[in-house]
């Protein structure tokens, strides 16, 4: 797949003048060999010829990458079919039949690629996050054995002069006077 990054391209017929449309900076071609569009009778060949008017520098995009980028960003992926889609039917390179028909098993295998994935990722941050509360855990038991500690002295303390004092321990009726 490639995007211009700078320059004007043609799409041109078979006769190499014949020119369909111009493509600027920032579009793209070739998406439609990469995609592999359910239904294209074209398959993974190219479908439109293309010629540089004067100067051009693009970018190349392999269909590794591609495949990699839009695995995360299936929207995109999405549209880039949907708009494949719409240049193949209006070309007359669809079997609308095919297209229409079922999922891919490529598909389920990408979505089941991605929760497994998702999934990875869900158990790494609830390890992290398991972790982190035994951590506060451990931190919270080993505060309260020092409070405990500490005040221990002091409650025994406190109780032993009150048994001693002979004062009653007990609730107290303020309204008797």
């Amino acid at each position: 797949m490639y995007i211009i990054k700078e320059g004007k391209l043609a799409v041109v017929a078979d006769d190499g003048i014949t020119q369909f449309v111009v493509l600027s900076d920032g579009s793209y071609f070739g998406e439609i060999s990469i995609l592999n569009i359910k239904g294209s009778k074209a398959g993974n060949r190219r479908t439109a010829n293309i010629k540089s008017i004067g100067y051009s520098d693009l970018f190349c995009l392999s269909k590794d990458d591609l495949m990699e980028a839009l695995t995360e960003y299936p929207d995109a992926k999405g549209m880039l079919e949907e708009k494949g889609k719409q240049i193949l039917m209006k070309d007359g390179l669809l079997d609308v039949n095919i297209a229409n028909a079922g999922h891919d098993p490529k598909d389920l295998e990408e979505k089941v690629t991605r929760m497994e994935g998702s999934v990875g990722l869900l158990q790494t941050r609830f390890a992290r996050i398991l972790a982190e509360y035994e951590s506060m855990q451990q931190k919270l038991k080993q505060r309260l054995t020092k409070v405990e500690k500490f005040l221990k002295p002091l409650i025994e303390t406190e109780f032993s002069a009150i048994e001693g004092s002979g004062v009653e321990s007990g609730p107290t009726d303020s309204t008797q006077d």
